[in-house]
């Protein structure tokens, strides 16, 4: 499982899986849908929203289950690695540590490599949210995306809050979790702008309106606006 690689490190992933499986089962709800939408090989971005520490687990997880056999990469901020259980899972998960607002010119290198050629989920926003609404994306995010050219699917998670709530560790069970995946976005015309700020800005503001889309973010939106505008 997970793709080449040492035997242990392949068994660790199959382990990870199969008991994250159990805890799921235990604790939580889990509701996915969109499994269409994850499509085989490498060269695949999954950027989605982040309301929980325990995204970093049920996403991948996600992924592992319909495709066991492919390389799954992860981009995590490195506080998450301390946590006890989840820091565990996600290193063995092949999670690739990054510092909040530090520019590392070699991690980018070597994460726009792992985008080229791995399954990668990276989460835009950079943090986690405080009261569950979808923040900005980083414009760094569109830059990747800009250079390494890979396919980008967005993903919406919610109900993770409810089983670890920002600033705690211990689960809270009985909550429904549900992840969808959504379609590729399409990034020709965001691609195609001459400089490559405003492009990277058009790239990764798309995106999190099409992750915006999944959450219901824009109809929620026009809701208000009609009653304003009715008001």
């Amino acid at each position: 499982m997970g793709g080449p690689g040492p035997w242990k490190e392949r068994w660790m992933i199959w382990a990870g899986v199969v008991l994250l499986g159990i805890f799921f089962r235990l604790f939580l709800r889990l509701k996915v849908s969109g499994w269409e939408n994850i499509p085989a090989g490498g060269g695949v971005l999954f950027l989605s929203n982040h309301r929980s520490a325990l995204d970093v687990l049920v996403i991948p997880w996600c992924i592992y289950k319909k495709f066991p056999q492919e390389v799954i990469r992860q981009v995590s901020k490195d506080d998450l690695f301390r946590i006890p259980v989840v820091g565990w899972v996600i290193t063995q998960w092949r999670a690739f540590p990054v510092k909040r607002g530090a520019a590392d010119l070699s991690s980018l290198r070597r994460l726009e490599e792992y985008v080229r050629r791995d399954k990668v989920v990276l989460y835009p926003e950079g943090t986690r949210s405080r009261d569950g609404s979808l923040g900005q994306g980083n414009r760094m995010v569109g830059r990747i995306i800009r250079d390494a050219r890979p396919m980008v699917v967005p993903v919406a998670i919610r109900g993770t809050e409810k089983v670890v709530p920002l600033g705690k560790t211990l689960p809270r069970p009985g909550a429904t979790v549900e992840v969808m995946f959504g379609p590729p976005v399409p990034l020709g015309e965001e691609m195609a702008i001459g400089n490559a700020k405003e492009s990277s800005q058009a790239i990764v503001d798309k995106v999190m309106a099409a992750i915006g889309h999944l959450l219901g973010e824009d109809k929620a939106r026009s809701r208000a606006a009609s009653m304003g505008g009715a008001g």
